[in-house]
């Protein structure tokens, strides 16, 4: 069986990643005026989640090695 090869996941060089880390900050400042109403209260846990996706994949956060 062939070994695979590594491929390092650049998950800054998505379209998605790169509006989240680009516009969440605005979101979160906007969401009582603008979301709470419709959606209600702006939950922590929505932050952990973004902040943790963000960190994910990136190399200088560490990493672990699977064999």
């Amino acid at each position: 069986m062939p070994e695979s090869v590594y491929r390092q996941r650049n998950p800054q060089n998505s379209p998605y990643y790169q509006c989240v880390e680009d516009h969440f900050e605005t979101f979160e400042e906007v969401y009582d005026e603008r979301l709470e109403r419709r959606y209600g209260f702006f939950r922590p846990y929505v932050k952990q989640v973004i902040y943790r996706y963000l960190d994910c994949g990136v190399l200088h956060n560490g990493f672990a090695r699977v064999r």
